[in-house]
């Protein structure tokens, strides 16, 4: 009688332990990538909210930085159109030094170089309060206004080509002030003056 040969299984538990392996092998893949995401995700985030903070504080900056000149120039407004104040030797230095820091607020908001003749100008207008009783204060408005016109001129070409009639009139009321006379007796010439620079200063904004 012929033997029946019984072919034998191989084992099976290789191919599961081959399973698990891969398995194992994959969960590892897909968890260790999206982890990689993750903080690929975060630190893109991180760097988006950085770049935002730097923006936001850069626009908080420059608009601290106008609203400088902008302070400036409405202060000065408020000043010279104070109806209570007259033209005497404390109106004239206070508007006179009020215009140069309004002057220069501008010139520092658009980049523009006029230190030289802004100092020259306080140290003419600081002349008014050394003397009250002075009956030529308009020299001293004279002199201090010459280095303002020459700023304001500078601004004018450097930045605003279109603002040159307004200068011109700031320019033309300038010169109908005279040295010499008391200042009480063209308090009309010098408010004039004054009110044509803040009409320049403005259109400036």
């Amino acid at each position: 009688m012929a033997e029946i040969e019984i072919e034998k299984k191989s084992p099976i538990w290789p191919w599961i332990l081959l399973a698990i392996l891969i398995i194992a092998a994959l969960l590892y893949f897909f968890v260790l990538a999206d982890d990689d995401v993750d903080d690929a995700d975060d630190m893109n985030t991180e760097q988006v909210m950085d770049d935002d903070e730097m923006d936001n504080e850069t626009m908080e900056y420059e608009d601290a930085e106008n609203m400088q000149y902008v302070t400036a120039i409405n202060e000065y407004d408020t000043y010279i159109n104070n109806p209570e104040m007259g033209v005497d030797h404390e109106y004239t230095n206070g508007a006179l030094m009020k215009l140069i820091s309004a002057v220069d607020a501008t010139a520092n908001n658009l980049g523009v170089d006029i230190d030289a003749d802004l100092e020259n100008a306080r140290n003419e207008a600081q002349e008014i309060t050394e003397d009250p009783m002075k009956v030529t204060h308009a020299n001293s408005i004279k002199d201090a206004g010459q280095h303002i016109l020459k700023a304001l001129q500078t601004m004018q070409e450097e930045k605003f080509s279109n603002l040159s009639s307004a200068y011109s009139e700031v320019d033309a009321a300038f010169a109908k002030i005279e040295g010499g006379q008391e200042t009480l007796n063209q308090k009309e010439e010098v408010k004039s003056f004054f009110t044509k620079v803040s009409s320049l200063l403005n259109s400036m904004k």
